[in-house]
């Protein structure tokens, strides 16, 4: 009986015209949580630098004022676009910088409030505790929006049911993509389209439940406000005045799923509509910032990881013959050839063992050919699995970012021979330095195919910004640290 209840809860949560809004109310909780416990930091860091008594009524006295954050995040739009009208709202990275604006002006509010109206004084050390409890919530609070997202996929609750019309390969892909990611809050109930083959058909694990004439009375019978449309845009142009009668909401997916639209803002011509696209590749204060970050992170990882290297060099060294560190000639910006730095986690003799083993099994040499990786590779010595499962190995590639051939985040510097797969792409690929880590390692790392891989190099040189290094620089973290895709 109790599971049961359950159930009906969670397809209230879940299913009603309502997930959206639910699904708002428990991101607000979580901002709620960051903030506090931001700014109970700050209170007792000031107490302890000042070696002042702590009242408990003082940190109540500021549980009010800490959600201010949620005020500000509805201004700067943070949560799936509105909280009364809930939808796709802006893409992670666009989430990430208005999160970072949104936390500047609630903590420059609670500096002044705290200062001038609690203690009736400008104190500098509270500024700087306020300052580290400032850069605590912006490292948290994308970190807890996202465990929310996935808790909240988890048990099915605050999902927003939508329809997908067209039910062919992009249409595929994006009913994936959709499953497989927790952001959005979307759960796809079914696809729409013309084709009689696909009638009833599974696709992408989710049924064809009708013709794109039927969208309003299949929207009705599931409970769906939200298309997502996957056709042409001519057919869509015809489509829009009915689809626009009964769905709340309709996103267009175009076929080109590579398309700079992190920095894209539609633009209203008279009765024309139109996109401006902001190329941040080609600002200089964004490129600079992004070299003088990286040499100073650089610098620091290396002389704080020091004993780390005295410990993992004699241990390389001693259990296996060969060279310390491994050279790898790759290719950099402008297509020039640079050497890549790493820990050698192979046998001296790779190269020779790996054209024995395509001898002995030709099968592997496809394996190969399709990411230039093998799943179980006998080549690997027993200390190297743990350098890569640990992502250890990558550490003297820091050197790469001080002598300027490489940077932390940036495509995966790839060899001559991966070139052919980029195809047209190549020529935007040379653009950038290569990095240590980048959006393909947290999108799967070694579990993606070689075509997603050249798709997300591609999206992420298209929609290159400082805040999107921001999200992958502390997703690779907890990549590293959940240990998923390496290999």
């Amino acid at each position: 009986m109790k599971d049961r209840k359950m159930t009906g809860i969670r397809k209230f949560f879940s299913f009603s015209s309502a997930a959206g809004i639910f699904r708002v109310f428990f991101l607000m909780l979580a901002d709620v949580l960051c903030s506090s416990v931001g700014m109970f930091s700050a209170i007792l860091l000031y107490c302890l630098v000042q070696k002042a008594p702590c009242e408990f009524s003082e940190l109540l006295s500021i549980l009010p004022f800490s959600c201010m954050l949620l005020l500000c995040n509805v201004i700067f739009n943070c949560y799936n676009g509105s909280i009364l009208y809930p939808g796709a709202g802006v893409n992670k990275i666009e989430e990430v910088r208005r999160l970072a604006g949104s936390i500047c002006i609630t903590y420059l509010l609670f500096f002044a409030w705290y200062n001038y109206f609690s203690r009736g004084e400008i104190n500098i050390l509270a500024a700087g505790e306020i300052l580290l409890a400032a850069l605590f919530t912006g490292i948290m609070l994308p970190i807890v929006r996202g465990i929310m997202r996935k808790v909240l996929k988890f048990f099915n609750i605050g999902q927003t049911n939508i329809l997908i019309a067209g039910a062919g390969k992009g249409g595929a892909r994006i009913a994936l993509e959709f499953q497989q990611d927790s952001y959005f809050g979307f759960h796809v109930v079914g696809f729409l389209d013309d084709d009689p083959e696909k009638q009833g058909k599974i696709i992408s694990n989710c049924p064809v439940l009708g013709t794109l004439s039927a969208a309003a009375e299949i929207g009705k019978k599931y409970n769906v406000n939200y298309v997502v449309s996957c056709i042409p845009l001519p057919v869509l142009y015809r489509m829009y005045r009915d689809l626009s009668l009964y769905f709340k909401h309709i996103m267009f997916v175009p076929a080109n799923q590579i398309f700079p639209v992190a920095w894209m803002t539609p633009v209203s011509i008279g009765v024309y509509s139109g996109f401006e696209i902001r190329n941040k590749l080609l600002h200089p204060f964004s490129r600079v910032l992004k070299m003088v970050l990286e040499l100073f992170f650089s610098i620091s990882v290396m002389l704080f990881l020091f004993p780390l290297f005295l410990v993992l060099i004699p241990i390389i060294k001693f259990t296996s013959p060969g060279p310390v560190f491994y050279r790898s000639i790759r290719l950099g910006q402008n297509d020039k050839e640079i050497v890549v730095w790493k820990f050698r986690t192979m046998y001296a003799d790779a190269d020779l063992r790996l054209q024995e083993l395509f001898e002995q099994q030709p099968e592997l040499q496809e394996e190969w050919q399709n990411d230039f990786k093998l799943q179980n590779d006998p080549r690997i010595t027993p200390v190297g699995k743990f350098l890569r499962k640990t992502s250890l190995d990558e550490l003297p590639q820091f050197w790469n970012v001080l002598n300027g051939t490489m940077s932390i985040i940036g495509p995966r510097p790839i060899i001559r021979e991966e070139v052919p797969y980029y195809g047209k792409h190549y020529d935007l690929r040379q653009r950038v330095k290569p990095g240590i880590t980048g959006l393909w390692q947290v999108s799967g790392r070694s579990d993606t195919d070689y075509w997603f891989r050249v798709m997300l190099d591609t999206y992420y040189i298209m929609n290159w910004s400082i805040w999107m290094d921001y999200y992958i620089f502390f997703k690779t973290i907890y990549i590293v640290l959940m240990r998923k895709g390496a290999r």
